[in-house]
């Protein structure tokens, strides 16, 4: 018989912030608040509009190919990980995504910017970035 939990807040008993799952094989167990996305947005790159997003306060358009998602909540570290894809609908441009430039940007905690660019590496904007980040909030 199936059963349903309904509930509004989830606290470990021995830390707060800290729920343990247990695995397939129920040998192993993981931190449920590690597997979450922390952030994660859907952004049309071309015409500069946020479709939808989860934990961003704003995404700008800096130029041509490059973009900046300011977080709402910070993350404790700059240690977080990104991943981002694009769309291009019309496939003409052969748009990707290149992340971060360390050479020439501070990845911050509160925001990181984003470059797309053709294979042959001119910056572009594409129709649709994805992007998502995981890692420990503040």
């Amino acid at each position: 018989m199936a059963s349903t939990l309904k509930i509004n807040t989830l606290t470990g008993v021995t830390t707060a912030g800290s729920i343990a799952v247990t695995g397939e094989g129920n040998s192993t167990t993981t931190s449920l608040q590690q597997g979450l996305c922390k952030v994660w947005s859907t952004y049309e790159q071309d015409t500069n509009s946020l479709e939808d997003s989860f934990n961003v306060s704003s995404q700008s358009d800096d130029a041509t190919g490059r973009t900046t998602i300011t977080f709402s909540n910070s993350f404790n570290n700059v240690d977080y990980s990104f991943t981002g894809t694009v769309f291009d609908g019309t496939g003409a441009n052969d748009v990707r995504v290149i992340g971060h430039d360390n050479g020439t940007d501070t990845n911050t905690t509160s925001a990181l910017k984003i470059y797309t660019c053709q294979s042959d590496g001119t910056l572009n904007d594409a129709e649709r970035l994805f992007s998502q980040f995981m890692g420990d909030l503040a």
